[in-house]
């Protein structure tokens, strides 16, 4: 079989689509897609609001509560103590097919009656203000952190305790502050991209440091400061010269480290102890393409952030699956699951279905518990069941809905709310032209008692009263990140600045996670050709510290990279770059 290119449906751009990607869909007997990858992405992340809390009532029990889903969203939602209780019975909501109308549109006000739980949060203790949690503690406006404990304003912090404002897969570490992409560090502030490195500070793609200040791509080294070398003595001093403890102090190390980062070769992509894979930020995977911020995949494509996926396409978040296809935050070893949202422990055979766990053979059902054979909420026997099936599968095709994830006026969020916008940001007017809904910014009640220039400089002024203030973010609402205007210092956040000796923030949560985003490479591939020129200066820039195979003359190496075309870094090939790092 040949690949073969299709237009999007949605964009009108080709895409192309590979004999591989053909064979899985005849393995799990479904259509081709019609609509390209990326835009196959965005259907599926308007399903996902990881982030954004919002105090609304309860539509079954009238408690007030916190919330994913704002006041006007037209589901149903319920407290989530009360969706996890044995009082819910989501079978009573149950409706019967009707075969005279089309199947998005029966799930759609089917699925408005049946109670969501405000916030997916499991087998957590004082955690009522997170979203996407599981057995963690003393955790404050996180989000996908399992396993955890004493975390604030951190995303996918994961068997890890005492981390704040950190980002993106922080694994088995603790004490961090932040910091991004990091796994089994300790004692540490903005370290991007490194491992088992600790006490450390503003380092970039390091291993096994220890006692680094403003360092790039090193490893195992101790006590060094802009790669070089220092005596303990002497790296002390230069540590205390920055006055890291004041808001001056930390500008100007974080403007240094930014510019040191631009004069030494990154590289075009991360690829780690992977075979015969493409995309980016891929670790212990093989057989794949097309996959980014991934682990442990094996035979996938078209996956974004997500672990230990095998035979499976087209999903946003999730881990432990197999035979997965269009699909959001499927977890827990299900299997055969697909065009879901968030269905886990053990599910399997589930298509077109909503929060499904450790179900069975079930069909546009939302919010199931340990059953099977189901149809929008309703059991059946299995000859019932797989007789009612054909003839809803049958006309789904006939209507040109089988094969498609759910349209996109189905999200019951807003567009600027989703982890899309995130990753597209995209207008109001994008949005309603789509038929997604676009969430207006609500004014608070409160009233601004300190502005963010008002705040102490070094932290060792700051009085315990601050925790009192409504502080004013820097960018006052001037930007594209959702700023809330204003924000607090919680008390455990103040303990936790003062333990570690770093300045209090001037931008609200908001604000300081897309600060942090900006370190995420994009999820484009783009061709590069790579840029050492061997024992000559690179881009004008760096001076390579070894000879490399093609001596004096320049690489010139066709490669990819989802860096931005209009970034000032030097790129280097994967050969290259270990050239001069290892």
């Amino acid at each position: 079989m040949n690949p073969e290119t299709k237009i999007c449906q949605n964009c009108k751009k080709d895409f192309t689509i590979e004999p591989d990607d053909f064979s899985f869909y005849e393995k799990i007997r479904v259509p081709a897609p019609t609509w390209c990858p990326e835009c196959r992405s965005i259907r599926r992340m308007v399903h996902r609001n990881e982030r954004n809390l919002y105090r609304r009532t309860c539509d079954v029990t009238g408690k007030k509560i916190i919330s994913i889903y704002r006041d006007d969203c037209p589901y149903t939602i319920c407290d989530k103590d009360y969706y996890f209780s044995n009082d819910f019975d989501p079978f009573k909501y149950g409706v019967t097919y009707n075969s005279n109308a089309k199947f998005f549109e029966q799930f759609y006000e089917f699925a408005k009656k049946v109670p969501l739980a405000s916030l997916f949060v499991r087998n957590s203790e004082n955690c009522e203000y997170n979203q996407d949690m599981g057995g963690a503690s003393n955790c404050y406006l996180c989000s996908r952190t399992h396993n955890s404990k004493n975390m604030l304003y951190t995303y996918r912090g994961n068997h890890s305790s005492d981390c704040t404002d950190c980002f993106q897969a922080i694994e088995n570490s603790e004490f961090l502050y932040e910091s991004v992409n990091v796994s089994a560090c300790s004692n540490s502030q903005f370290i991007h991209f490194c491992e088992k490195c600790s006490d450390s500070s503003f380092l970039y793609n390091c291993v096994g440091c220890v006692d680094c200040f403003m360092c790039t791509d090193m490893r195992n080294k101790q006590c060094y400061y802009k790669n070089e070398q220092y005596s303990r003595t002497d790296y002390k001093k230069i540590i205390d010269s920055y006055q890291l403890s004041t808001q001056e102090g930390q500008q100007k190390a974080l403007k240094e480290f930014e510019d040191l980062l631009k004069k030494f070769p990154r590289r075009n992509l991360t690829i780690t102890r992977s075979n015969n894979v493409t995309g980016d930020m891929i670790f212990d995977s093989k057989d794949s393409h097309d996959v980014f911020s991934v682990k442990g995949l094996q035979n996938c494509a078209y996956i974004w952030d997500s672990s230990r996926f095998s035979d499976s396409m087209d999903t946003y978040s999730g881990m432990s699956t197999e035979l997965t296809y269009e699909a959001t935050a499927t977890t827990g070893h299900s299997s055969n699951c697909h065009f879901c949202v968030r269905v886990y422990d053990g599910s399997r055979d589930c298509e077109y279905s909503w929060f499904l766990q450790n179900c069975s053979n079930c069909f546009g059902c939302v919010g199931l518990k340990d059953t099977e054979y189901c149809i929008f909420n309703i059991k059946y026997s299995k000859e019932d069941y797989d007789n009612l099936l054909s003839k809803i599968k049958s006309k789904m095709r006939e209507d040109k809905e089988y094969g498609e994830f759910f349209p996109l006026y189905i999200s019951p969020f807003p567009y600027n709310d989703t982890v899309a916008h995130e990753y597209f940001p995209q207008n109001e007017q994008y949005a309603k032209e789509r038929g997604m809904k676009w969430g207006n910014f609500e004014e608070k009640n409160y009233k601004v008692t300190m502005p963010a220039n008002s705040l102490p400089n070094d932290i060792k002024d700051v009085p315990d009263s601050i925790t009192g203030e409504v502080i004013s973010c820097e960018h006052n609402g001037d930007c594209e990140h959702g700023c809330t205007k204003a924000f607090k210092i919680i008390p455990d956040e103040l303990s936790f600045y003062r333990r570690r000796n770093l300045p209090l923030p001037k931008q609200c949560p908001n604000c300081r996670h897309y600060r942090r985003l900006a370190y995420r490479n994009s999820t484009q591939l783009r061709d590069v050709k790579c840029m050492c020129e061997g024992n000559n200066l690179s881009n004008g820039i760096y001076q390579n510290t070894v000879t490399h195979e093609h001596g004096d003359s320049s690489c010139g190496k066709n490669i990819k990279t989802t860096i931005d075309k209009d970034s000032d870094y030097v790129i280097y090939c994967e050969e290259c770059y270990k050239k001069e790092v290892y």
